[in-house]
């Protein structure tokens, strides 16, 4: 798939033979070599050099007599080609680098008006030349060229060059002189060969031969022997050297040091330094260590004590009551710790690494799993015999009369369609069944107003609005004041900690740490201090009060800079201590994590296959006035993300007057191997928010990030904005064949075949004759019905038009169905599952004395992803033009090929001529990009159809796939873009990996095309795997640096890129014990790679690696 992608982009611009083209092997992108910044490199055919180590031998195998050949680009065409990547040119000091084999053997008019049309467009030219040349050929190019790379084969010795070359050195030393006396810029260049040119002889000769011209500078480059297999593959002879990476390696290094000794400055960017780590304290170090050595564990304390509560005081109480009193109850007799050398407490459960059952959503369902959880793969979760025994004994029973998975599916049939959804897990999912989530806490009202000044709000509005519903009110102040007693005994526990402490400066930490909690979150907070621990304090309270995924924490770069300068200025705290305390906040957030399901019959967490709460933080950015806001803080967030926390999803936001300094930062922790943070284009999220939402200016510029990459409108936006998700491919191969079955709602007959065939797959797997024979017969079993159903009867389209009418109705029907779930949802979690303490954050709550559940904040939504846009995108193109223009075969000959996944010789053809459709990630095919925006329209148009939003507000489409694309695609059948039967979808809105070109500037160009900010206003992601080879040395960052800016301010929306050597993660693979703490990027989140599947693994080694 992926050569006939490529082989597109190499034939853009080509030419038949003519005289006047410009022989060339190959146009390379996203080039970080042979010159300075981002480049394209262009490699010409033919050289008058036979050079034993020749890196391109394939470059004088055709057109060295001088005819042209098939591989030939007018100047136009290569400049065509060229003009894609000027931004990132721009912004990184980079351009054309002319290569080959050897430029200036090309003809001399062609080559001279390439230059001419480069130069029109200011575009900066090296030239990589041996310089073997007439004099004449290089004159003429002279005005045109920025740099010539001038390679030194070897100096002193005309035999040996001869030997190693085929040619006398004498014309290129004629030229050299030349070149030198004509003012051009030059900088030389020399690969060591080991036993060839790398004596200390032949060094010194160099040596003494440039400074003969005056330089005292020249880049070394090692010796590579790639070209031996490239020559064995081409069938071109070449010499066997059999020269070891180690002997590469000692030569390059000896010849660095010999040029030093005889005055030359000899450089490798191979050799330069790494970005320097950030620096943290021995007290962030040993917390880390204590947090990552922690056995990840399943805490039932805070289902005890809900359990009990209500065992005791049921259900009778206005909601708003009963809810508040329940997390009271919690917070006043939950286990509380001070960890060792802490100076933030606030601890989620009585374990120090741990999640929570939630037993009044879903948890019931725990029970299918819980009794073996201390077992399952690939994350075991240490509860004891006796907490399984309290939980299937005590707590099981109660809920499972109370709990909202009862509530919503009060019949046995509706459990049982849940449960045949769930088994399939294809068409869609609601995530709300874990309550409502993925909002944004606003922590800039509670630190200015603490809970007291939040409760006089209250009171005053209860005064002030009598007909607003006083058990809200209630409610909320009942939460507040427990809060505060949460605090309290904190306070009381430290200070008694602190009277039997015997290292006096450990005694003087302790005690103010309980004067802190004395003073907060109860009162306004004063110092940065009382600000972090007033946070850590809510966020404890927020995440029993209901599930944590996502709770997330704004712009603290922003909300903690006042207290920081008040502190920095009146002279209490240091730059330092400051960047401590926000690192031990940050490890504190990962006591916190999520316990899924493992390898267990549903296998849910396959959807969202990580331990991370994904509690979004954002930095960076512009501010409410439009100008940059990066400030002491953000960088130390920055720093922060060197630790690699799970819990906390780090997130940065980038414009056009981001600081270099800023750029730079992200660039140096992405290059030390850190997946983090995201990046955000503060164009494109600000101008869709703009859009979209009743919003303000200043509101839109302090967007934050919720969970994965949703943004808020305002502070008073309850976005709920990961709740469902759709499969769009499915729709779509509806409309091609004419189907209009339900998706969604199954009849009997379905429900217990995709009950069944789960069944069949779990317990068999499918690895011996006997499950494959039981497996294949229940195969044959589901097909008789759905023949009975009529699904192998086809009635496909006649025009394009037709096939988009139904796919939009067939993806109306869907979304539809999915969203009337949702509905049903959210309307229980209204009458019996609400946040009092959450809604007392949001003013407008307090206003209208409403929950946010029952739409008491300003702004509301709902946030549905789409996933498989790529897919659908890539088949309606494809179709378009195979079928329709082309007419090269009928729709129902493809739907043949489909069914058949493309097997026999002639639906291999039909997939052949599908594939060859430019598929989304070939910058060279607009049309591609077009296809995905209108797509993307057609989903909107879906959720535009489904009236009754919650809350009364409204759904927004994103398209962060989490591992959906992975697990849906498993059940996806073959699509018309050629893609195969159980391969994943493309992760979210990006090229689906192995039919995109094999090019990063190509991908990012051709994303950055798709209209984001119409129809993205939920957020998308851009997971690109890079190998981090391309950023080496201080050039390195720059241009990775260049990268970032230019596609988030020329039209991407995010970016977050696994920056690694693919062979890390192959060996991580098949070695974990050498990975323990190896962090990768998923999709809206990060994970350690040993924590996932290997089957996941496998797809993150599978993506396409840009190198």
């Amino acid at each position: 798939m992926q050569n006939s992608q490529a082989e597109r982009t190499r034939n853009a611009g080509q030419t038949v033979a003519d005289p006047g083209s410009l022989r060339v092997l190959k146009i390379q992108r996203t080039c970080v070599h042979d010159g300075p910044g981002l480049r394209t490199t262009v490699f010409f055919r033919g050289c008058s050099l036979r050079c034993l180590w020749c890196q391109n031998p394939e470059s004088f195998v055709c057109g060295d007599d001088g005819k042209a050949d098939s591989c030939t680009y007018t100047p136009e065409g290569i400049l065509d080609v060229v003009l894609r990547d000027k931004d990132y040119y721009s912004s990184s000091g980079g351009g054309v680098t002319l290569s080959g084999g050897e430029p200036f053997l090309q003809n001399s008019d062609s080559l001279e008006r390439l230059l001419k049309l480069l130069k029109k467009e200011n575009i900066t030219v090296t030239v990589e030349t041996s310089l073997h040349v007439p004099w004449s050929k290089v004159e003429r190019a002279l005005p045109y060229v920025d740099l010539f790379l001038v390679d030194l084969k070897t100096v002193g010795d005309d035999d040996l060059h001869y030997k190693l070359t085929g040619q006398r050195s004498r014309i290129i030393h004629e030229n050299i002189k030349n070149l030198m006396e004509s003012g051009a810029e030059v900088r030389f260049r020399m690969v060591m060969v080991p036993g060839l040119n790398d004596g200390e002889e032949r060094v010194k000769a160099a040596a003494e031969y440039l400074h003969s011209f005056g330089r005292d500078f020249i880049e070394l480059l090692k010796y590579h022997n790639m070209y031996e297999d490239k020559a064995k593959n081409l069938g071109i002879s070449v010499a066997q050297l059999n020269i070891t990476p180690e002997q590469s390696r000692a030569s390059l290094e000896n010849g660095l040091a010999l040029f030093r000794r005889y005055g030359i400055n000899a450089v490798n960017v191979e050799t330069d330094s790494a970005p320097k780590p950030a620096e943290f304290t021995q007290r962030v170090m040993d917390v880390q260590k204590d947090i990552r050595e922690s056995r990840r564990a399943l805490c039932i304390e805070v289902s005890k004590l809900k359990t009990k509560y209500y065992k005791k005081n049921g259900f009778n109480n206005p909601t708003a009551i009963h809810r508040a009193e329940r997390l009271a109850y919690v917070l006043a007799n939950k286990t509380i710790k001070a960890y060792p050398g802490e100076l933030l407490v606030g601890n989620f459960t009585s374990k120090r690494v741990a999640g929570q059952v939630w037993e009044e959503h879903y948890g019931a369902l725990d029970a299918m799993f819980l009794y073996k959880i201390n077992k399952q793969k690939p994350v075991s979760f240490e509860c004891s015999r006796a907490e399984r025994y309290y939980f299937y004994a005590h707590i099981f029973p109660f809920w499972i009369k109370h709990s909202l998975l009862v509530k919503v599916n009060k019949r046995f049939s509706d459990f049982l369609m849940m449960l045949a959804r769930s088994s399939e897990m294809v068409a869609g999912f609601n995530n709300n069944l874990a309550a409502i989530a993925h909002f944004i806490v606003n922590y800039e009202r509670a630190l200015s107003l603490g809970t007291t000044g939040i409760i006089k709000e209250i009171r005053q509005a209860k005064q002030e609005k009598p007909g607003n519903n006083p058990d809200f009110y209630n409610g909320a102040i009942i939460a507040l004041k427990g809060l505060e007693t949460f605090a309290q005994r904190y306070s009381e526990y430290l200070a008694a900690e602190s009277k039997n402490e015997k290292d006096p400066e450990r005694r003087r930490e302790l005690e103010e740490m309980s004067e802190v909690c004395a003073r907060v979150p109860k009162y306004p907070a004063r110092t940065y201090h009382e600000a972090l621990q007033s946070i850590v304090l809510w966020q404890v309270a927020l995440c029993i009060e209901s599930y944590e995924n996502a709770v997330s924490f704004g712009r603290l770069d922003q909300i903690l800079y006042p207290y920081y300068k008040k502190d920095i200025e009146e002279g209490r705290i240091t730059y330092e201590k400051a960047k401590e305390l926000l690192c031990l906040f940050v490890l504190k957030m990962d006591e916190a994590i999520l316990v899924n399901d493992g390898d267990s019959f549903l296998n849910v967490s396959k959807l969202f296959e990580t331990l991370s709460t994904d509690q979004a933080v954002t930095f960076g950015g512009v501010g409410k006035d439009g100008k940059d806001a990066t400030n002491d803080i953000t960088y130390m967030f920055i720093d922060a993300c060197e630790l690699q926390p799970l819990a906390i999803n780090m997130t940065a936001r980038i414009h056009e007057g981001s600081p270099q300094r800023y750029l730079d930062r992200l660039a140096e922790i992405y290059i030390n191997g850190c997946p983090m943070p995201e990046l955000f284009s503060d164009n494109i999220y600000i101008d869709t928010l703009m859009r979209h939402y009743d919003t303000t200016i200043e509101h839109a510029r302090n967007y934050a990030i919720v969970g994965c990459v949703e943004p808020n409108a305002s502070d008073d936006h309850f976005g709920n904005t990961d709740c469902a998700n759709v499969n769009l491919t499915l729709p779509l191969l509806q409309a091609v064949k004419g189907h209009e079955h339900n998706l969604w709602n199954f009849d009997k007959r379905t429900r217990q075949e995709k009950i069944r065939t789960r069944t069949l797959e779990y317990t068999l797997k499918g690895n011996n004759a006997v499950s494959r024979y039981l497996l294949n017969i229940n195969e044959q079993k589901v097909k008789e019905h759905d023949a009975e159903k009529g699904l192998f009867v086809y009635d496909p389209p006649s025009s394009m038009e037709e096939l988009l009418d139904r796919f939009q109705n067939r993806l109306n029907a869907l979304t539809a169905a999915i969203l009337a779930d949702h509905q049903k949802i959210e309307a229980e979690l209204q009458k019996g599952f609400i946040t009092p303490l959450a809604s007392s954050l949001y003013k407008n709550c307090v206003e209208t004395g409403k929950d946010v559940y029952e739409g008491g904040a300003f702004f509301n939504s709902s946030g549905i992803q789409g996933v498989g846009v790529t897919d659908a995108a890539d088949s309606l193109h494809a179709l378009d033009e195979v079928v329709f223009k082309k007419k090269l075969y009928t729709m129902e000959q493809v739907i043949e090929a489909i069914e058949n996944n493309f097997e026999g010789e002639f639906n291999q053809k039909v997939r052949s001529d599908l594939l060859a459709v430019p598929k989304f990630g070939d910058d060279s095919s607009p049309e591609a990009a077009r296809w995905v925006s209108k797509t993307m329209e057609i989903y909107n148009k879906a959720l535009a159809s489904v009236k009754n939003c919650p809350r009364n507000g409204v759904y927004s489409p994103g398209y962060y796939a989490l591992n959906t694309s992975d697990r849906y695609g498993k059940k996806t059948p073959a699509l018309p873009s050629g893609r195969l039967k159980g391969v994943p979808l493309a992760n979210s809105v990006i090229p689906h990996y192995g039919m995109e070109a094999n090019d990063l500037f190509s991908s990012l160009n051709a994303v950055a095309q798709a209209n984001f900010t119409d129809y993205a206003w939920n957020g998308t992601t851009v997971t690109f795997t890079i190998d981090a080879s391309l950023f080496q040395g201080r050039e390195g960052i720059r241009n990775l640096a260049a990268i970032f800016k230019t596609f988030l301010t020329k039209g991407g929306m995010q970016f977050q890129p696994n920056i690694i050597n693919r062979q890390i993660l192959i060996d991580a693979y098949h070695n974990p014990g050498k990975y323990p703490y190896l962090m990768v990027r998923v999709a809206g989140y990060c994970a350690y790679y040993n924590q996932l599947s290997d089957e996941l693994k496998q797809i993150i080694i599978n993506r396409t690696c840009y190198s």
